[in-house]
């Protein structure tokens, strides 16, 4: 039980340091402007400033003036969507067997085209021994953690996506496929190379399948967190050249460095006031280790105010160089936002699709231990799960 008297203090003072946040929030927006009118001076040298730092963060490069704003290009009356996820159910020790499962769906929306919507699940069990298993990890035979079945996950979702593009192209009108979250794979950089090749190479066959039947994939971030530009900003602020964040004086000082003037800024909060509704920003690059790997879909990210938000869409490198299909992935995330109140429609109906519910997973595991019974096999519970009688 919350004793909430007791923590009543904390919960003012809360409210008071959100308050000075805000004061101070105004004021680092006001020095990113003038730091973006200074790269706007000189675009070239910003850019190579950026690209020989040395920094510990994230930093995001582009090739015009970063102020620049696009119009919302216009919609095909006639177009596709498609969109997948994913979501899945965790091997749980408290359980009668240790299993997992994973649902991935996909939806498609034609717009103007006289097709019916089609929707599909694609829920699949993995239970037996060598499923549970990860059998070349670094050499190694290892358990399947939380984080490798969210890969397992991410590449099930690519699938299925994958799946949908080529029924959307039957129909012969322009389309694009919408995926929930980064196109970024952030979690294989650090992960050994045999495995971070094997599931790369996977991931990007959907990406290489859709760049042949000419549909670009999006990648739809709401409310992103990415302070990748904030970043390179942060890098004009320094007084140092060249910058190298190892070497920073004000480190050996104990001095406040000058690109803390805006270190709390996101992306996002830097374009929300620039950009109208409709319109995108300029395509930015990112410097992820991951993306070395990526080839010819190597990523490019731009801002859409969506009327709602700020989000931040990321599409391949060949979707980025094609004028059409930058402009048809602007003006169908636009569109898709509007019509789902602030969030893509499409991506909406595949979360609802996949999404596995407390009641479903209460059914799963009844099913799974009538399964058991049914087959004389024996059941263990946790002293936790029948401490707490579920």
């Amino acid at each position: 039980m919350l004793d909430i008297i007791k923590i009543l203090p904390d919960i003012d003072n809360l409210g008071r340091e959100q308050a000075e946040t805000y004061k101070g929030f105004a004021n680092e927006l006001s020095v990113a402007g003038s730091v973006i009118n200074s790269i706007n001076d000189d675009v070239d040298y910003a850019r190579s400033r950026i690209e020989s730092a040395k920094t510990s963060w994230l930093t995001a490069n582009f090739d015009l003036a970063p102020d620049t704003v696009f119009p919302l290009a216009p919609l095909p009356p006639a177009h596709a969507v498609t969109a997948s996820d994913g979501s899945q159910i965790m091997p749980d020790k408290n359980e009668a067997a240790l299993c997992f499962l994973l649902n991935t769906s996909s939806i498609i929306l034609y717009y103007n085209a006289n097709i019916r919507p089609a929707a599909k699940t694609y829920p699949v069990l993995y239970y037996r021994e060598n499923e549970l298993w990860e059998n070349d990890y670094d050499g190694m035979k290892v358990r399947m953690t939380d984080k490798l079945i969210s890969v397992k996950r991410t590449l099930s979702e690519m699938n299925t996506i994958k799946t949908a593009i080529q029924e959307a192209a039957k129909s012969e009108i322009p389309a694009v496929a919408l995926v929930d979250g980064s196109l970024i794979l952030w979690t294989l950089q650090d992960e050994p190379d045999s495995y971070r090749k094997r599931a790369l190479t996977e991931y990007l066959q959907t990406f290489e399948f859709a760049r042949e039947l000419g549909i670009p994939i999006a990648g739809y971030i709401s409310d992103p967190g990415s302070k990748d530009f904030v970043n390179s900003m942060r890098i004009m602020l320094c007084d140092q050249s060249p910058v190298n964040c190892d070497k920073c004086i004000h480190k050996q000082d104990s001095t406040d460095p000058p690109c803390e003037q805006i270190a709390s800024l996101k992306d996002s909060a830097i374009f929300r006031n620039r950009l109208a509704a409709g319109e995108r920003s300029v395509l930015f690059t990112s410097r992820s280790k991951i993306l070395r790997e990526y080839g010819d879909n190597n990523i490019r990210v731009f801002y859409l105010n969506t009327g709602s938000e700020t989000a931040r869409i990321e599409i391949p490198l060949w979707a980025a160089e094609n004028e059409s299909m930058l402009n048809l992935v602007h003006a169908v995330c636009y569109d898709q936002s509007v019509k789902g109140r602030g969030y893509p429609v499409a991506l909406a109906e595949a979360h609802e699709h996949a999404v596995i519910r407390s009641q479903d997973r209460s059914a799963f595991y009844e099913l799974l231990e009538q399964s058991l019974v049914k087959h004389g096999a024996r059941i263990t519970r946790s002293a936790k799960r029948l401490s707490k009688n579920y």
